[in-house]
């Protein structure tokens, strides 16, 4: 009985992806001061499985130009990519996957690469923002156990703002540790429920990635300490007397809708990978027309139907489920201000300290006051 042809021939685009890598590799050393250690870490011949941390689009490329082997990168496959980089990353192929779901499909595209002999580069927490969220994610150590391919950590520093420092030819150094190989997970062996393994393989890969951060990028990310958010609601007549909101219209989880608002990458991605109108949430500080704010909110609200997992793969269940009811409750409370002819005021605030300091920082329009 004749096998399977595979999803994925590997090495595909070899032309192609031979004159891209030239062209990045000679860009990447022109533009920035690339370091990288550990090379001879490398396995001369795959399958393998490559790991980063991921905080930029920087690292996918440096992954895909500074390794010997033709990578073939599984990224994001529920939102489009940001239009300024998105065409190099079509350019090159990549593996989608919906994050936040076991998308099997797209792993068994990752697997036949491997079972081919290939190389698939993966960051298991790519798009994940919120360190309570990180809960370490199966599909790497299930892809080695699957495939018997052994794992590469690679640890990336320097990356945050460095496209950008780049681009204004400041030549940033921009670091590639790579670590000693693991071998490839076997779950049998531990004498543990499978399940129960491959999350403990998944944390433990995870944990030789983290070491391989160089520490001044780990204190940058982890400086923020004691933030809290709260949310102020104001209904205003065209007197400028405010008008009090039925129970039933009151937000449950303000903190957590003030928190959706301090993450303004989030509407970012609605409004300029998505071409969704949320604008009007963009611009709380100025837009105060209920109608305008609920149908923003709906926009956004039709979009995380349909990916229920957005906002959950980034902040947990919980959290993420309480930003999605907070804005199903402020729709709800445009359309009723709207009927009352008031206006709806909307104010997210975000108090901060940084670590090893007194100043409290607070932050009322998003985005004002960086995430440090």
């Amino acid at each position: 009985m004749a096998s399977e042809s595979p999803s994925i021939r590997y090495p595909r685009r070899v032309v192609w992806r031979f004159v891209l890598r030239f062209l990045g590799y000679g860009l990447l050393r022109l533009l920035t001061r690339v370091r990288v250690s550990g090379y001879e870490n490398i396995p001369k011949k795959g399958p393998l499985i490559l790991v980063g941390n991921h905080v930029a689009m920087l690292e996918a490329a440096m992954m895909v130009l500074c390794s010997p082997f033709q990578v073939e990168l599984i990224g994001n496959g529920d939102i489009p990519f940001d239009p300024k980089y998105g065409w190099a990353v079509h350019a090159w192929g990549y593996i989608p996957i919906v994050r936040g779901a076991m998308d099997r499909e797209a792993l068994k595209v990752a697997l036949d690469v491997l079972k081919q002999g290939g190389v698939v580069g993966i960051f298991p927490e790519g798009g994940i923002w919120e360190s309570s969220a990180k809960k370490s994610k199966t599909g790497v150590s299930w892809l080695s156990y699957q495939s018997g391919a052994p794992i590469v950590p690679i640890g990336f520093g320097g990356i945050d703002g460095a496209l950008g420092a780049a681009v204004n030819l400041k030549r940033p150094e921009v670091t590639m540790n790579i670590g000693q190989v693991i071998p490839a997970i076997d779950p049998d062996a531990t004498g543990k429920p499978r399940k129960t393994a491959l999350e403990e393989a998944a944390s433990y890969i995870m944990s030789r990635v983290d070491a391989l951060i160089p520490e001044a990028d780990k204190k940058r990310w982890r400086r923020i300490v004691d933030e809290r958010f709260e949310l102020q609601l104001l209904v205003q007549g065209a007197d400028g007397q405010a008008a009090e909101l039925p129970p039933e219209l009151q937000i449950t989880r303000p903190e957590m809708l003030a928190k959706f608002f301090h993450r303004p990458l989030l509407l970012d991605v609605f409004s300029r990978n998505l071409k969704l109108p949320v604008q009007a949430l963009q611009a709380l500080d100025k837009e105060h027309d209920p109608v305008k704010l609920a149908d923003a909110s709906d926009a956004a609200l039709a979009y995380l139907k349909d990916n229920p997992y957005f906002l959950t793969y980034r902040f947990g269940y919980d959290e993420g489920g309480a930003m999605e009811t907070g804005l199903r409750q402020l729709s709800a409370i445009g359309r009723w201000a709207a009927k009352q002819r008031m206006r709806l005021i909307v104010k997210p605030i975000r108090r901060f300290r940084q670590r090893g300091k007194d100043e409290e920082f607070v932050e009322e329009k998003p985005g004002s006051i960086p995430l440090l």
